[in-house]
C-alpha cells in the first residue's frame, strides 16, 4: 500500500524487486510509470518487472514482450544501456552493483535504509523541487532544463529541427544554453568555436563524440551535452585574444557548473560530465592573476573529480567485456570515457608525483583499436585517423608508465633501498627492453605527423623518467656521503673542506650508472628534437599541456646534468642549440605574454642564461667558481654563482621553491636541485654568445 495515497502499488522495476526494496513509482513523473525515485537518485535504468501472479506464463506472453521492445528499439531516438532482468542473468546485471546493496556495508545504505523507513520525505522534496531545479536530468526523456539569470527554459522535445535562421535564437526556441540566453556568446559564434575545436584540439584527446562535433546537430547537443559544450567552448576561446571577454565569462560560468558536479547535482551524472572535465585537465585554464604552479594543482583536482564521477557512474563495468561482441553507442562511450580517464589520472598523477585513483582497465581485459568503433577513421577531415590504434599506444605505453613508477618509486622507503642495494637496474633493463618491444609493435601506425610526434614524446619521456632514476641515485649517494665524507664517491673541490662536490669527478663513464646517465641525457635531447621539429606552429598552440611539462622537465634535467658535471664538455655546443631553439620555438608560438609558452620561455630563459648582477671585487668569484672570505683563503662554497635568492627564486617561479619540497626527500620529485654546485654559467654563455 503506498502511505500517502492509501492505493495498492502493484507495480516495481526489476532493481527494487530484485533487490526487495519498495519501488516508489509516484515520486516523479506519471504515476505507475518508470522511472522510480531510487533508479532516477542512482542514475540507472529503471525497467518495470512483469507480474508473477498466477504462475509463471511468462513463456506465453514471451513473443509478444519482444515485439513490443523491437517497437520500442525503433522509435526511440536515444540508444540506452540495455537493463537486463533476473531472468536472464547476464554479466551486467550482477556487476552492475546490486549486491553492494544487499548488506549494510556503507554509510551511504544506512541512508538509503533511513529513508525506506521514513517514507522517502527527501525524495517528496525532490519532486515537488522538480521545477525549481535547472540541472534536473530525465534520463529517460533527456529533457534539459537551463537557467540563466534566475529564469528557467524548458525545452521543448517536439521541436525536431535547427531554425534556418541559425543566427536568431528567438526564432527556434529550441536552441537554447545559458551562454546564448545571456548573449554572451552568439550562435554563429559558438558553430564556428565548435569548428575550431575539432580542427585544431580535438585531434591530440578525441574524447568527444562526432555528433557533438557537428554543427547540424547543435539543438540535440546543447540539450544533451551542455556541460561538454562549455568546456570546448572554454578551450576553443582560451587562446583567442579578440575572444578575451567571452572566454572570461565562458570560464565563470563553468565554474558554476564545476560546483554542480561537486555538489552532486543530479543532472551533472552523466557521461558528459566526466568527458568535459578530462578536457579540462588536459588544457588547463591557468589564473595568471596569481602565482600559479603551471595548472598541476588546478588539473589534479579537476580530473581527480573526473575519477570520482566516473566512479559514481559505474564506468569501470564497461572495463568488461560482456557476452555480447556488439556494443550499444552509450556502452561504447562509457568505455571510451573510462579508458581515457585511466590514461589521464596515470599522467597527472606522475607529473605530481602522487598515486593513482583510477584503476584503468580490467587487467583480464586487454582493449584493442577494434574496441574502439567510434575513433575507427572516417572521410571527413580530421576525423579520418585511426585514433582507435593511437589510443591503443598511448594505453600500453602509460601502463609501462605505470608500473615503472609503482616498483621505483613505490614508497620511500622502498626506493632508498632500491638505491643502497643498487636493485633498480635490472627494473630499468626491463623497462627498456618493454619500450623497444612497444617501438616495434608501434612503428608503423598510420597517423598524422602531429600525432606520431605525440607517442614519440611519451616515449622518450618515459625513457627520460626511468633512466634518470639511475642519476637521481648517484646524487643521493654522494649526498649521503657527505656525512661520512671518507665514504662519499666525490672529492671536495679545494683542500679546505666544501660541502660542494663533483659527483662525476672522473667523468661519467667512470661511473657505474654511466649507460643509464647517457641515456637520460640522450632522452632528454631527443624530447626538445622532436618538439622542435616535428610540429608546426599551430599545431604547438593547440597541444596539451602536459606536452609542454615533459619538455620543461627535459630541460631542467640538462641544467641539473650540467651543474652535477655530467655532460662532458664536448656536448656543450649541442645542449646549448637545443635549449636556444626551444626557447626560441617557445617564443614564437606564445600569443601573448600570458601564454604557457611565454612564461616557460622567460623562465628557461632566467635559468640557462641570466647571470645575476656582479658581485664586488672583493668577493667575485675565483675561477673555480668560488668566493673566498677573509677568513677562509681557500674558499669554502656554499652557494653556486648564481646568488642564492637569484636560484631561490627561479625556483619558486617554476614551482621548485623549498616550500615545495618541504619535509620530502629527493624521491618526490625529479626537479629537486641539489643545494651547492661548483657551476660555471660562463662555460655556457661563451657557448651562447659564439666566437667574438
Amino acid at each position: 500500500m503506498t502511505k500517502g495515497l492509501g492505493l495498492r502499488q502493484y507495480r516495481a522495476c526489476v532493481r527494487c524487486r530484485s533487490r526487495k526494496t519498495r519501488c516508489d513509482l509516484r515520486g516523479l513523473g506519471d504515476p505507475n510509470k518508470p522511472p522510480c525515485v531510487k533508479c532516477n537518485r542512482e542514475g540507472v535504468e529503471c525497467v518495470l518487472a512483469t507480474s508473477r501472479r498466477g504462475g509463471d506464463y511468462s513463456h506465453l506472453r514471451r513473443q509478444k514482450r519482444h515485439a513490443a521492445q523491437r517497437q520500442e528499439n525503433e522509435g526511440s531516438t536515444i540508444p540506452a544501456l540495455p537493463i537486463s532482468s533476473p531472468e536472464n542473468g547476464s554479466l551486467h546485471s550482477t556487476t552492475s552493483g546490486d549486491h553492494v546493496h544487499d548488506n549494510l556495508q556503507n554509510p551511504s545504505d544506512a541512508l538509503l535504509i533511513l529513508a525506506n523507513a521514513a517514507g522517502q520525505p527527501e525524495d517528496q522534496s525532490r519532486a515537488q523541487d522538480n521545477g525549481d531545479n535547472p540541472y534536473l536530468l530525465d534520463r529517460n526523456a533527456r529533457k534539459v532544463l537551463l537557467s540563466t539569470g534566475g529564469r528557467h527554459y524548458i525545452q521543448n522535445h517536439h521541436c525536431t529541427g535547427v531554425s534556418e535562421n541559425t543566427g536568431d535564437t528567438e526564432g527556434n526556441p529550441c536552441i537554447s544554453h545559458p551562454l546564448l540566453d545571456n548573449g554572451t556568446i552568439s550562435l554563429p559564434l559558438m558553430l564556428e568555436l565548435l569548428s575550431v575545436y575539432r580542427d585544431s584540439y580535438h585531434p591530440f584527446f578525441p574524447i568527444v563524440p562526432v555528433g557533438v562535433l557537428n554543427p547540424s546537430n547543435i539543438q540535440q547537443t546543447l540539450q544533451h551535452e551542455a556541460f561538454l559544450t562549455t568546456a570546448i567552448l572554454a578551450i576553443a576561446t582560451k587562446d583567442r585574444p579578440d575572444q578575451s571577454p567571452c572566454h572570461t565569462a565562458i570560464c565563470d560560468h563553468l565554474r558554476q557548473r564545476i560546483l554542480d558536479v561537486v555538489l552532486g547535482v543530479p543532472s551533472t551524472r552523466h557521461v558528459c560530465c566526466v568527458e568535459g572535465l578530462l578536457l579540462l585537465g588536459e588544457w588547463t585554464l591557468l589564473n595568471f592573476s596569481q602565482v600559479d604552479d603551471g595548472g598541476g594543482e588546478a588539473a589534479w583536482s579537476i580530473i581527480g573529480l573526473a575519477v570520482r564521477l566516473a566512479y559514481r557512474l559505474r564506468l569501470e563495468d564497461s572495463g568488461f567485456r560482456g557476452e555480447g561482441n556488439e556494443l550499444d553507442p552509450v556502452a561504447q562511450r562509457k568505455r571510451l570515457a573510462w579508458t581515457l580517464t585511466y590514461l589521464s589520472d596515470r599522467q597527472i598523477s606522475i607529473r605530481m608525483g602522487q598515486a593513482f585513483w583510477c584503476r584503468g582497465p580490467a587487467l583480464s581485459v586487454r582493449f584493442i583499436a577494434q574496441d574502439f568503433p567510434s575513433l575507427q577513421p572516417q572521410s571527413q577531415s580530421p576525423l579520418c585517423e585511426d585514433y582507435a590504434s593511437w589510443i591503443q599506444a598511448q594505453v600500453e605505453l602509460t601502463t609501462l608508465f605505470g608500473n615503472a613508477h609503482d616498483i621505483l618509486f613505490a614508497s620511500k622507503s622502498r626506493t632508498v633501498e632500491l638505491i643502497t642495494r643498487g636493485d633498480y637496474v635490472k627494473y630499468i633493463d626491463d623497462t627498456g627492453k618493454a619500450m623497444a618491444a612497444w617501438q616495434c609493435a608501434w612503428r608503423g601506425i598510420t597517423v598524422s605527423r602531429a600525432l606520431s610526434g605525440c607517442l614519440k614524446i611519451m616515449l622518450e619521456y618515459l625513457r627520460l623518467y626511468v633512466n634518470a632514476f639511475a642519476f637521481q641515485a648517484v646524487l643521493y649517494r654522494a649526498s649521503r656521503a657527505t656525512v661520512n665524507p671518507s665514504s662519499g664517491p666525490g672529492v671536495p673541490l679545494q683542500d679546505g673542506g666544501s660541502s660542494a662536490r663533483l659527483y662525476f669527478p672522473d667523468s661519467t663513464m667512470a661511473s657505474a650508472d654511466a649507460r643509464h646517465i647517457y641515456e637520460a641525457l640522450d632522452a632528454a635531447e631527443s624530447l626538445l628534437q622532436v618538439f622542435t621539429e616535428e610540429f608546426e606552429e599551430a599545431q604547438l598552440r593547440c597541444m596539451p599541456t602536459r606536452f609542454y611539462l615533459y619538455e620543461i622537465h627535459s630541460s631542467v634535467f640538462l641544467y641539473k646534468a650540467h651543474a652535477s658535471g655530467a655532460i662532458p664538455e664536448s656536448r656543450y655546443g649541442h645542449t646549448i642549440s637545443l635549449i636556444q631553439r626551444f626557447i626560441t620555438l617557445l617564443q614564437t608560438i606564445a600569443i601573448n605574454e600570458n601564454h604557457v609558452a611565454s612564461r616557460y620561455a622567460r623562465l628557461l630563459h632566467h635559468l640557462w642564461f641570466q647571470l645575476p648582477p656582479s658581485p664586488p671585487e672583493e668577493a667575485r668569484p675565483d675561477k673555480c667558481g668560488m668566493r673566498p672570505e677573509p677568513d677562509n683563503p681557500f674558499g669554502t662554497v656554499d652557494a653556486p654563482i648564481v646568488d642564492a635568492s637569484y636560484g631561490a627564486s627561479l625556483l619558486e617561479d617554476i614551482g621548485l621553491g623549498p616550500d615545495a619540497l618541504e619535509g620530502a626527500e629527493w624521491m618526490d620529485g625529479f626537479f629537486a636541485m641539489p643545494p651547492a654546485f661548483p657551476y660555471d654559467l660562463s662555460m655556457f654563455l661563451k657557448q651562447a654568445e659564439g666566437p667574438n
